[in-house]
């Protein structure tokens, strides 16, 4: 256990702290890239026909509920970053990030933070090459993202009237698990766990990724939920020169308990699997031909939940009624 405060070490010997712990994990310690590490500014091999980009900042009051550890704060960052890079239908292979830190924060901590980089990183075959740490009252992390892709790439536009609306896993979750944080309530505590889980330990749909990258034709738009699925949709209704969407509620995979927990904290069941996002699923209009020629290679990885439509609306059936969707959602700087 190291109780020393980071204060007492400095901005040099930390980041000599974490590029070693880094370094432990790298192969080819011999190669230029390698050695670029070390540099001022790190070297990637780019043998894709386009460098993918992305850069995310997560601050501690705003993204890190207030039981989330050290270590799962190290796991989000990488998390999010290396999810846009999946938007695009790219694949990450490096990030830099960059870290302000209290004086205050144990060495202890440091060590965890660093774990959860660390961690993801391996995780999801990322190399972490580079980075800067700096002093501030609250724990911000910021993170670039770089990624590679060929004639795979997927952008926001592309979508057509008669295209499927796919997920690739459950909505709300996060929604819910961060209601359970700030007030509990008698549920199991294997749900809870679970919830609770999806809002502190974000984790993305690699596997079906990768399973998706290698059938490309069948993808005409993609995206990823961190916004609100409703958001996310008018922004692909706006890079689709406004195409209509329309939802079938009973379509959209959830868990069984959001209903209750909404109800419990006075809300709609709506405003988790609409409005908040944090998922990190992906979201992606299909060619209907091709989705049903590969069916059955995506069966429990792909849930159909909509269709497109040249309405230029974007609704949803439930309950054999069909209401519009306001495009509400979590936006940085707006009250």
């Amino acid at each position: 256990m190291n109780n020393k405060k980071i204060s007492q070490i400095g901005e040099r010997e930390l980041i000599k702290f974490f590029l070693k712990k880094r370094d432990k994990s790298l192969n080819d310690t011999d190669s230029i890239i390698y050695k670029s590490y070390h540099d001022d500014a790190a070297l990637i091999e780019n043998t894709g026909k386009y460098t993918v980009l992305s850069s995310d900042m997560l601050i501690q009051h705003t993204h890190f509920p207030h039981n989330m550890t050290h270590y799962q704060m190290g796991e989000k960052i990488v998390t999010v970053n290396v999810s846009d890079i999946m938007a695009n239908n790219a694949i990450c292979n490096s990030i830099l990030i960059s870290m302000a830190l209290p004086s205050s924060m144990s060495m202890d901590e440091f060590d965890q933070l660093t774990d959860g980089i660390l961690d993801k990183c391996r995780e999801y075959d990322v190399n972490l090459i580079g980075g800067d740490i700096n002093e501030n009252s609250e724990i911000i992390l910021s993170a670039t993202a770089v990624g590679v892709v060929d004639d795979k790439l997927k952008l926001l536009s592309g979508a057509k009237k008669g295209d499927l609306i796919a997920v690739t896993g459950e909505l709300g979750s996060p929604a819910a698990g961060l209601d359970l944080i700030y007030d509990d309530m008698d549920i199991s505590c294997e749900v809870k766990e679970k919830l609770i889980k999806s809002i502190v330990e974000p984790v993305l749909p690699m596997d079906t990724f990768k399973l998706l990258n290698s059938y490309p034709d069948m993808i005409t738009s993609m995206t990823d939920i961190t916004d609100g699925l409703a958001l996310e949709l008018y922004t692909l209704r706006e890079k689709n020169y406004n195409m209509g969407f329309d939802l079938n509620y009973n379509d959209i995979p959830h868990d069984k308990y959001l209903g209750i927990i909404a109800e419990h904290n006075k809300k709609s069941i709506l405003d988790y699997i609409l409005h908040f996002g944090e998922e990190f699923e992906l979201l992606m209009t299909l060619d209907s031909d091709k989705y049903n020629e590969y069916k059955e290679i995506f069966t429990d990885k792909l849930f159909i939940i909509g269709k497109c439509n040249d309405s230029g609306m974007i609704t949803m059936t439930i309950n054999d009624k069909k209401i519009s969707i306001t495009p509400k959602g979590y936006e940085h700087l707006k009250e």
